[in-house]
């Protein structure tokens, strides 16, 4: 692929069915997608939302578990030249209708309910969010919460009068002229997905994505491994995600190889799909390879067809590293190690493949191919030399579009064309790099990136709650977890339960804080700032909370 163009991502999935038609695509709950038949679905559907007026520059958001269907949306929207707006499986209320406002989203395409993960009725949310929505007679949505939104698309068994069901935009695709599509013209450096990063002010920011930036670190992945169409990738992460928007679903579609999906991740299921797909390809954070490794019937699995992939999102510890690459009593995969974020479309750093093993547990490996890297003093700005302490700092062609309206956001996170990352780490003179420890107070919670300042602004809403302070707790399994530090109000009497029965089912589950401690103050700086550290500190050594095995 060297010295080829970006492709915007429906010529990948074009270009897939052309070579690799008979190829499955997607393997899921039984079923097999060829790439040639993921284009017809996809086209179609793009057809149809075509005939609903939609079009390029128009924001959908998806919000619905791992599925084919998320695929077929994801490739119609980007073959309209609309953008994807990733909504996470989890979100409550509180969540989406942030999002749906935020995002400006002319459309959402949603499923009924999830049972998977216990059962979530996705429509009984909805109408949480939208209590004022009016439908036409033509199910145009009229909401005054929500001045953008004309549709909602429902995939599953039910839907509210008005909305339209999955089957019924496919019908219209069918009626529309294939050429209403061919004359859609979508460039590399349009926008095609817009994830959702939390941040330290709370409010969640898009981070909008192009078509190239996406193409080029599909390129990367794909060269790091050794990947090829005859690879079969198993998928145990979610799509909304950017280790599964791009790890998954672009690399595979550019290399033209088999995903093997799971709706959740499970691991005696994973360890089953592994053995009877054959899969050779395995990536995901490390309280997945946890699981797998520490499950009471690992040895009555056949895993030998694995190969390869990447462990992210958390730091590996070195016993696991040890079984994951063990031939004999472990995965005996080759996996590599990378450190990322969304703002640069997934990772910048791994370790390579045959990496010696104090590589992939001390250090996340050196800069991808299309990126340079320095750390910098976050004071001064000014270069640290190789063993010195900095803020690491990157740049190249997969750094994000922006901020969606947040000039201001963009401008503090990319500077001098540099993207700040907000970890501070150290280089060695072989470009390896040493994550070590955050300029923010960021709290990773088995792989998703929690901000204590949303969760903080969300419990200020309860009524005995005077003051919250959110900090990470180390946990055996997820690696992180919230614990809240809490004030009452004057003459309220409340407990730990009440604090986590408040964020249940109103919050992501990951969100809501797994301890809780009642406290009568925080401990101060002299400036009035929260000292987080110290909170975290009372915790550990009073309660003694380890970290993954």
């Amino acid at each position: 692929m060297s010295g080829s163009s970006a492709l915007p991502l429906g010529e990948m999935l074009d270009l897939a069915a052309e070579r690799q038609g008979d190829t499955p695509a997607i393997v899921f709950k039984g079923a097999r997608v060829t790439y040639r038949e993921l284009r017809e679905r996809a086209d179609r559907f793009a057809r149809g939302l075509l005939g609903l007026g939609l079009g390029p520059g128009d924001h959908v958001v998806l919000w619905m578990p791992n599925s084919i269907e998320w695929n077929i949306a994801n490739f119609a929207v980007a073959k309209i030249g609309a953008v994807t707006v990733t909504c996470n499986s989890r979100y409550k209320a509180f969540e989406v209708e942030y999002l749906l406002r935020q995002s400006d989203a002319r459309a959402l395409v949603m499923v009924d309910r999830f049972d998977a993960a216990g059962v979530v009725d996705y429509l009984e949310i909805l109408r949480e969010v939208c209590p004022d929505v009016l439908w036409r007679q033509d199910r145009v949505l009229r909401s005054a919460g929500f001045p953008e939104l004309r549709h909602v698309i429902v995939l599953g068994k039910s839907r509210d009068p008005g909305c339209l069901d999955w089957a019924e935009v496919e019908r219209l695709g069918a009626r529309v002229p294939p050429g209403e599509l061919g004359r859609i013209r979508v460039a590399s450096g349009d926008p095609v997905e817009m994830l959702y990063t939390s941040g330290t002010t709370g409010a969640p920011k898009g981070c909008l994505l192009s078509h190239e930036n996406f193409w080029y670190k599909a390129r990367v992945y794909l060269d790091l491994h050794g990947w090829t169409a005859e690879d079969r990738c198993l998928v145990p992460v979610p799509y909304f995600h950017i280790f599964g928007a791009l790890g998954c679903i672009v690399a595979n579609t550019l290399a033209g190889s088999t995903q093997v999906l799971m709706e959740v991740f499970e691991p005696e299921a994973a360890m089953r799909l592994i053995q009877d797909e054959r899969v050779t390809v395995f990536s995901g954070v490390p309280t997945m390879f946890i699981t797998v490794l520490g499950h009471p019937r690992f040895k009555d699995f056949d895993l030998r067809s694995l190969r390869t992939g990447t462990i992210g999102a958390a730091p590996v510890p070195i016993e696991m590293m040890r079984r994951i690459l063990d031939r004999e009593g472990g995965l005996g995969m080759d996996a590599t190690v990378v450190y990322g974020l969304t703002e640069a479309t997934g990772g910048t750093h791994f370790t390579r493949l045959g990496d010696p093993l104090d590589k992939r547990v001390a250090t996340v490996g050196r800069a991808t191919p299309e990126l340079a890297d320095r750390v910098v003093d976050p004071v001064t700005g000014r270069e640290r030399a190789a063993g010195e302490e900095g803020e690491l700092c990157v740049r190249g062609p997969t750094l994000m579009l922006g901020y969606y309206k947040r000039a201001d956001a963009t401008a503090e996170k990319i500077r001098d064309s540099w993207l700040h990352t907000g970890d501070m780490a150290v280089k060695d003179a072989d470009g390896y790099v040493r994550i070590t420890g955050r300029l923010t107070d960021m709290i990773i919670v088995g792989g998703f990136n929690t901000y204590p300042a949303e969760i903080e602004d969300f419990y200020l809403r309860h009524a005995k709650i005077l003051d919250v302070s959110i900090v990470g707790v180390p946990d055996p399994v997820l690696g992180e977890v919230p614990m809240a530090f809490v004030i009452p109000r004057a003459g309220e009497s409340l407990t730990a339960d009440e604090v986590i029965e408040f964020g249940r089912g109103r919050i992501a589950n990951f969100k809501v804080p797994r301890h809780v401690e009642i406290v009568g103050e925080f401990p101060l700086t002299g400036s009035g700032k929260v000292q987080k550290f110290k909170q975290r500190a009372w915790a550990v050594e009073t309660y003694g909370f380890k970290g993954p095995a």
